[in-house]
């Protein structure tokens, strides 16, 4: 008996025969079609949103931080731009909705970071860098150079004598002496303005004559006389590139004058 249970078990599993349920082609080929448009719909609207997030960020350094916030209202938007579409979202899954809210973020992202930058735009300001006074004695003819670098053992920047003698007495506040300083001013675009103010403030600005033989190279020279009435030889460089980005280089300290 029991072997032809067993026996009548075997043949019922043999005459098994598996059916997969029955494909629709046309509404696969529509849901394709539709989740495809959709893709390019929000990756469209997405770029719209960045390109609206550059120029808000355009028109001052102080919206950037705003500018990214636009995702956020275009991503809540979504909602409501596929019904505008004629897009209908009855159907749609939480894997079509991560997909869209994917494509979106990372689109979004892209073109920000794309119209964010130069040359589409800039938004850095220029960089004042490699200071050094050359210090010309008239009488003597020795020519020292001081750069401004920053120093370990002080922990912090300071000028220092490229010979390795002593700072104090290199330079006097009379007219024997000539003081040129220079630096190294760049910008992603283009400066408009490169400046600088001699004195323990800011006073009237002059303009550093670039020049011609270094790249991004700019110079101002001082007579020693002109010196007369400063304990120390203090300045600001001012730069500012077409964007109207700036930056005003500071000393952390002045170089003494000999008593």
């Amino acid at each position: 008996m029991a072997k032809k249970r067993k026996k009548d078990k075997v043949k019922k599993e043999e005459e098994y025969e598996f059916r997969p349920p029955e494909f629709d082609e046309k509404e696969f080929i529509k849901k394709e079609l539709r989740d495809t448009k959709t893709v390019l719909i929000t990756v469209g609207y997405a770029a719209f949103f960045g390109i609206m997030a550059m120029a808000l960020a355009h028109i001052s350094n102080k919206l950037i931080g705003l500018s990214f916030l636009l995702v956020f209202v275009g991503l809540y938007s979504l909602k409501y731009f596929y019904p505008f579409l004629k897009i209908k979202t009855e159907d749609f899954q939480k894997k079509n909705w991560a997909g869209n809210v994917a494509w979106f973020f990372l689109t979004f992202l892209a073109v920000w970071i794309l119209t964010f930058n130069f040359p589409i735009s800039d938004h850095a300001n220029p960089k004042v860098e490699d200071i050094v006074v050359w210090v010309t004695n008239e009488d003597t003819g020795n020519i020292t150079a001081i750069d401004y670098k920053y120093v370990s053992s002080q922990g912090s920047y300071g000028w220092v004598p490229r010979d390795g003698g002593e700072l104090d007495g290199i330079i006097a506040a009379n007219e024997n002496f000539t003081v040129n300083i220079t630096a190294r001013v760049t910008d992603n675009g283009n400066l408009r303005i490169t400046e600088i103010s001699v004195g323990d403030v800011q006073g009237i600005y002059s303009d550093m004559e670039k020049d011609a033989d270094v790249l991004n190279r700019f110079d101002h020279e001082i007579g020693g006389e002109d010196l007369e009435g400063l304990s120390k030889l203090f300045f600001f460089i001012h730069a500012v590139d077409d964007h109207d980005n700036d930056i005003t280089f500071v000393p952390v300290t002045g170089i003494p004058f000999a008593s």
